[in-house]
């Protein structure tokens, strides 16, 4: 388990140098816990690509970062989270990147054209059934013809990591409250899917979990054209 080590990933890890004490522990255990590289792989290199649920912005701004052809938005409807993104968005150089935050409502932003990607990374599982089909399928509406979703979350096997993941997201959402949501309701990658499939997507998922505590999968939905 490790965080990226790209020049670009430091330097996005570099923004958060100066943000408040909790966000830089958020962004450090974020940095540590979730396979950044394997994700960032994943999201097409040029292009409008929206991070929803961003939290404090770090893998926004990795994404940014990496990707200079990259118009990078992050939302998120914690607005304490997007002030400590637009903080650590602030220290980008001039044309270093095209990285933006905004206040979200839980809606999907719509773009004239649509979304090149979208990034959904750990926030399906804080949502019930209903909730969790109706964004998938605004995020589908969202995307340009042809576009992308890349959805990182976690599985539920095996069952030792999965536990371990509703542990800390139980710590997250009702404890110390760093997270919006009640808790763990996490659905199998492969039901998830074959319901963007019946939304008329071509879907692969894998595995991004070896070396990680936790059960990282990753679903790629590609929007028909």
């Amino acid at each position: 388990m490790q965080g990226p080590r790209s020049p670009a990933a430091q330097r996005a890890l570099g923004l958060y140098a100066e943000a408040p004490m909790g966000a830089r522990v958020r962004t450090a255990v974020r940095w540590w816990t979730a396979p950044f590289a394997a994700l960032e792989l994943e999201v097409p290199l040029a292009g409008p690509v929206l991070d929803l649920g961003c939290g404090d912005g770090l893998f926004a701004a990795y994404l940014a970062v990496a990707g200079r052809a990259r118009q990078v938005v992050g939302t998120d409807i914690d607005r304490d989270k997007v002030a400590v993104a637009r903080q650590a968005a602030r220290r980008l150089r001039p044309g270093e990147a095209e990285l933006h935050f905004e206040a979200g409502d839980g809606r999907v932003p719509r773009l004239d054209g649509g979304w090149r990607s979208i990034v959904v990374a750990d926030v399906l599982h804080l949502l019930g059934d209903d909730a969790r089909r109706a964004l998938l399928d605004d995020c589908v509406e969202a995307l340009a013809p042809g576009g992308l979703l890349v959805i990182k979350e976690v599985d539920t096997r095996p069952r030792w990591k999965a536990r371990l993941a509703a542990v800390q997201e139980v710590a997250a959402t009702r404890l110390s409250r760093t997270t919006d949501g009640t808790g763990v309701d996490s659905a199998e990658p492969r039901a998830l899917a074959a319901h963007l499939e019946g939304q008329g997507c071509t879907t692969m998922v894998k595995r991004l979990d070896h070396g990680y505590p936790h059960p990282h999968c990753l679903i790629l939905a590609t929007a028909p054209t």
